[in-house]
């Protein structure tokens, strides 16, 4: 499935800000409430890789996130006061960087299984 909106050579970032921008508001809320409800499951449950499969639940959460602020920070952005606008613009930049660390927890500790431990 291709954006037309969206180059062909667009980067990581401009894929994923395409997505949520496309996405539907209850996408966005399922995707935020689903990846904390299962980050939170697994982090109970503790499965094998369970470091892993809680940074990619996260990091779908901080996507859903994302896009709702971005979303209300698009909406307000001419009505709102001033504050309201900047609070809205940390949160969406905080969530984007939770969402780049869960993100590099996922993949990190996925390769730490998958390497298995060293003794040197």
């Amino acid at each position: 499935m291709m954006n037309p909106a969206l180059r062909p050579d667009a980067s990581l970032v401009e894929f994923l800000v395409a997505r949520a921008r496309a996405a539907s508001d209850g996408r966005l809320v399922l995707d935020a409430i689903g990846g904390l409800l299962l980050a939170l499951a697994i982090a109970v449950w503790r499965p094998v890789a369970w470091p892993s499969l809680a940074g990619i639940c996260l990091a779908l959460a901080a996507f859903g996130f994302w896009g709702i602020t971005d979303r209300e920070l698009r909406d307000r952005s001419r009505a709102a006061p001033a504050f309201t606008t900047r609070a809205l613009g940390v949160a969406r930049g905080a969530v984007a960087a939770i969402g780049f660390l869960s993100a590099a927890v996922a993949l990190f500790a996925g390769l730490g299984v998958m390497l298995g431990r060293w003794i040197s």
